[in-house]
């Protein structure tokens, strides 16, 4: 698996469609978690100091725009909106339907 991984950087032109495709998706998913987290600790710093808040619409929209994981990270690591039940919903959900979404597309490529 990883001399697999380690050929297909060296070796540019033998990638397929599919690689790059699921390559792809994987940076976007990392980086809008990436985005996704660190708003649910901005927000959790701006609640402590009393100041402008982040939407709560913004906080549930952002996992499912391939956010799931670092939204499900920005509420366990930063123990942020625990208390609502529908984020820990909305997150567990937006990330099952973007591993779904990415296993369906590694299978049928």
């Amino acid at each position: 698996m990883v001399i697999r991984f380690v050929s297909l950087i060296l070796s540019l032109n033998s990638w397929t469609n599919k690689e790059i495709i699921l390559i792809a998706l994987s940076l976007v998913e990392i980086i809008m978690s990436i985005i996704t987290a660190i708003l649910y600790k901005h927000d959790k710093l701006m609640a402590k100091k009393g100041l402008w808040r982040t939407k709560e619409a913004t906080l549930l929209l952002l996992p499912w725009l391939m956010g799931g994981l670092g939204g499900f990270v920005g509420i366990y690591a930063v123990r942020h909106k625990t208390q609502h039940w529908y984020f820990p919903l909305n997150n567990v959900l937006a990330l099952v339907v973007q591993a779904s979404i990415f296993i369906s597309l590694a299978i049928l490529l």
